[in-house]
């Protein structure tokens, strides 16, 4: 190709003169869309190109295979040059895998930790959420010892106010003690007998176990009597009747029980205790100790043993009076029933009654054991004292008392003194009890609201754990999805790093094929190529010519027999067509044809001339003119059908279906098997020389003599 780089205006000329055969325009957006390749918005590339086929339809084809070349040469640089930029990203890419790669596995790593972490942080929230529980449990239980505090220190309250009522009793006692020391002499005699009166009254003030296990009974019963009619006030005030229930009626039988035992308890406490006590002042003033006392120790004596009498007896008195009204209203109470036909109004007065006799209950019952209690011990610490302190005390008095003439005036003095002083922290201890008694309500309070906060904090904690075992679980889904993540991104990049994204790795890829063509046969030019079709032409205007020429004899005169034309003929025609082989022959080796087989191309060559001039003078000899005809016509057939310039499978089928007749066909294909191919001319000399032979007879059989003008 001869290329020139011309205007518009120069190359639309040529190609209307004939000067170019092909004009290529290239479009100015050729490179910018080339560059468009790597971006979101491509652009196609476009190259036009303009042929004449008018010119030459050969030139025009040539034109096309040029164009293919072009073609595929710019999409091979522009491919190559987009495979370099992604070559080019993929090779960051497979950097950034490798980061990613290791930082999944870091993260991985992380996920393990953390999730060993949260397992611990699960475990520890569990542990906290049982620990919180067994904190509520102490809450409670410290609540319950909270209340019986609170309770103490109103018994204590009472108990140190009482005391300080008497302080000023006691205070007198001592002032009379003091004057008394005068009259010591005296006590000495009676002190022997106030060791025997007070070691009487200890046997007197001494509870019995009788007494004791009905005072201990009283107090038990009081306490599950309380319980009971706590627990049926809940009961009944959760009771609730559905419509189209049965009547339920309310069990107190086992309160009517408590109720007959301490009010039988208490009538025998408060009689027996009277009895007891009016028997022990009998005995006490008939002593002869008690005698020798002053009249106001003597009514101060019998004045305590009647208050300790009457106290049990009162207490005794007021808790069986109580239990009887309690026994008197749980009788009622017994019979009162509620159904659910309409008498919710029984219900209510049921929850009503039963409700107050609780909230009595609650009153009266932890008092009056309370008191029995302190009654009991009361009494039990009098007789103490008077076992242990006062009788072993006037023992000694008894012994003493000449010893401590001289100094108890000085004692008497100091022990008022003392008692002022004691009186005094008496006072002070009272106030102290009163106002820890009035914040113990206070103090109750709070530890509700700790009771109630415990709760929230135990909910909460559970909670905690919950979510600390949701953290947990979904650390180690997590973990497991980094272990899938890390492994996947490990293998990407080990499949990444097998493939190479050099420049050279480029190149090959935009041309990744590269076609290698042989030829088993040497056909270096087309001359070469149409060689065969061009000779076995030559050859056959050679017979036309031929027998054109020479229709007649040398000497001009016209044939007289067939022999005649036939000996004519073959001498001639023989001779012509000899030379002309031979001179072709010449011809295509002074042009550089070499052909692979040269003596059997000769006799190709030679065998085709015979064939086509004995088949030009059949139809010659048959009749100068028609015969001349016909063989142009033959001539015209031969070029189509022969397959010298397209193979015969582009042909019509009409050249497709005569080929196989016409010598021409395989003087073609000998000549080219002679010159370029193996030399296999077997079939082809074996057609040729049945053409040759049929021709010779033919043309002796179908000859006509000419007859001659005059």
């Amino acid at each position: 190709m001869d290329y020139h780089f011309v205007t518009e205006t120069e190359a639309q000329k040529g190609i209307e003169d004939g000067d170019y055969y092909m004009v290529i325009t290239f479009p100015e957006n050729l490179s910018s869309n080339a560059a468009s390749l790597l971006t979101n918005d491509p652009k196609k590339l476009e190259i036009s190109y303009q042929t004449t086929a008018g010119h030459s339809f050969v030139s025009s084809k040539m034109s096309d295979s040029a164009m293919s070349k072009l073609k595929e040469t710019v999409s091979k640089n522009i491919t190559s040059t987009y495979v370099g930029a992604v070559f080019k990203s993929m090779s960051q890419l497979q950097g950034g895998m490798g980061t990613a790669a290791n930082g999944a596995s870091q993260l991985y790593a992380g996920a393990g930790a953390l999730q060993s972490g949260g397992q611990i942080l699960s475990n520890g929230l569990g542990t906290l959420a049982g620990s919180t529980q067994t904190l509520a449990t102490g809450v409670d239980t410290l609540s319950s010892g909270a209340s019986a505090y609170t309770s103490g220190v109103s018994t204590l309250s009472g108990a140190l106010s009482q005391l300080n009522s008497n302080s000023e009793a006691v205070n007198s006692a001592a002032g009379q003690f003091a004057s008394g020391a005068e009259a010591m002499n005296t006590l000495v005699t009676g002190a022997n007998s106030l060791s025997t009166a007070l070691s009487q009254m200890a046997i007197a003030t001494s509870l019995s176990e009788e007494q004791q296990t009905q005072l201990s009974s009283l107090s038990a019963n009081l306490t599950d009597l309380n319980t009971a009619i706590q627990n049926l006030n809940t009961a009944v005030s959760n009771t609730s009747f559905p419509s189209g229930t049965s009547t339920t009626s309310v069990d107190t039988s086992s309160i009517a029980t408590y109720l007959s035992n301490i009010s039988s308890t208490a009538s025998y406490i408060a009689t027996a205790s009277a009895t007891d006590k009016a028997n022990d002042l009998a005995a006490v003033q008939g002593t002869a100790a008690y005698q020798s006392l002053t009249a106001d120790q003597q009514a101060e004596i019998a004045s305590a043993i009647s208050n300790a009498g009457s106290t049990a007896s009162s207490y005794a008195s007021t808790i069986a009076s109580d239990v009887s009204s309690m026994s008197t209203a749980l009788s009622s109470l017994a019979g009162m029933t509620t159904t659910s036909s309409g008498e919710s109004s029984n219900l209510v007065s049921l929850q009503t009654s039963i409700s107050g006799i609780a909230s009595s209950a609650n009153t009266l019952l932890p008092v009056a054991s309370s008191t029995i209690s302190s009654m009991q011990a009361n009494i039990a610490n009098v007789n103490s004292v008077l076992v242990n302190q006062l009788s072993p005390g006037a023992i000694q008095v008894a012994s003493g008392v000449s010893r401590a003439q001289s100094t108890l005036a000085t004692g008497a003095s100091n022990l008022l003194t003392g008692l002022s002083t004691y009186t005094g922290a008496v006072s002070t201890i009272a106030s102290g009890a009163q106002t820890l008694d009035a914040n113990s309500s206070t103090l109750m309070n709070g530890f509700s609201t700790l009771k109630s906060g415990t709760s929230v904090l135990n909910t909460g904690i559970q909670q905690l754990a919950i979510g600390g075992n949701n953290l947990t679980n979904g650390l180690t889904s997590l973990s497991t999805n980094l272990f899938t993540l890390s492994d996947s991104l490990n293998k990407a990049n080990q499949q990444l790093s097998l493939v190479s994204v050099n420049s050279e790795n480029a190149k090959i890829v935009s041309a990744p094929l590269k076609v290698k063509k042989t030829d088993k046969d040497e056909v270096d030019t087309n001359g070469v190529g149409m060689a065969p079709y061009m000779i076995s032409v030559s050859l056959m205007v050679v017979a036309l010519s031929t027998n054109v020429i020479f229709a007649k004899s040398l000497t001009g005169r016209s044939f007289t027999s067939r022999f005649d034309w036939s000996k004519n003929k073959l001498f001639i025609n023989g001779i012509i067509a000899t030379m002309a082989a031979i001179a072709l022959y010449i011809a295509i080796r002074f042009m550089g044809v070499e052909p692979n087989h040269p003596l059997a191309t000769f006799g190709m060559i030679l065998l085709a001339a015979w064939t086509l001039m004995a088949l030009v003078t059949a139809l010659v000899g048959w009749d100068d003119r028609y015969g001349a005809f016909a063989s142009m016509i033959l001539l015209l057939l031969q070029l189509g059908s022969s397959a010298g310039t397209y193979p015969i499978e582009l042909s019509p089928k009409f050249f497709k279906v005569v080929q196989p007749f016409l010598p021409m066909s395989y003087s073609v294909s000998g000549l080219r098997q002679t010159i370029s191919m193996t030399g296999q001319i077997s079939d082809q000399v074996r057609m040729l020389v049945i053409f040759l032979l049929t021709f010779v007879v033919v043309g002796i059989v179908i000859y006509r003599p000419k007859t001659e003008n005059v």
